[in-house]
């Protein structure tokens, strides 16, 4: 019986354990660095493997005229990124980006799901255009860790020309 009961407590540990180092920051920006990867390939198929069913978005994109406002569930999100990866070999799209004041909060009972927030500076170069575009964003989201790896569950994005 006590045997029972450290192992549940282990596996409970480990289980618990994972689900924080996993969504840690260095996790947390490296699911980013990956999702920034796949569109800059344009693999949309991919990118959307990681977005979770019931994913919620919210972009208030203002750093072009007109503005690109998005609200959608995961299949409008997986629709507008597969459009934007088509332009991306045509533009000869790269980009650099500095996440900021970046912070992880989760609540003790959920060790698989944590908020992330975050100021963002990009750079995106369009070498096939000759334009170079400056950007800042205020982000939050919600990542889950799921048996399949982790998921974006929530997006909520404020993207401004940076000064």
């Amino acid at each position: 019986m006590k045997k029972i009961i450290v192992l549940l407590a282990a596996t409970f540990a480990a289980s618990y354990s994972y689900g924080i180092l996993s969504l840690s920051e260095s996790g947390a920006n490296r699911f980013l660095d990956e999702l920034e990867a796949l569109s800059l390939q344009g693999k949309s198929a991919e990118y959307c493997a990681r977005l979770h069913p019931d994913l919620r978005v919210s972009v208030r994109d203002h750093s072009a005229d007109p503005p690109a406002d998005f609200d959608g569930g995961r299949e409008d999100f997986c629709g507008y990124v597969s459009y934007a990866a088509k332009g991306m070999g045509l533009l000869g799209i790269s980009t650099h980006v500095a996440r900021n004041d970046f912070t992880i909060t989760r609540d003790w009972l959920h060790p698989w799901t944590a908020q992330a927030r975050y100021h963002e500076d990009r750079i995106t170069t369009m070498t096939k255009v000759h334009v170079v575009v400056h950007t800042r964003s205020e982000d939050s989201l919600t990542l889950v860790q799921t048996l399949d790896g982790i998921k974006l569950l929530t997006l909520d994005s404020r993207v401004s020309v940076a000064p």
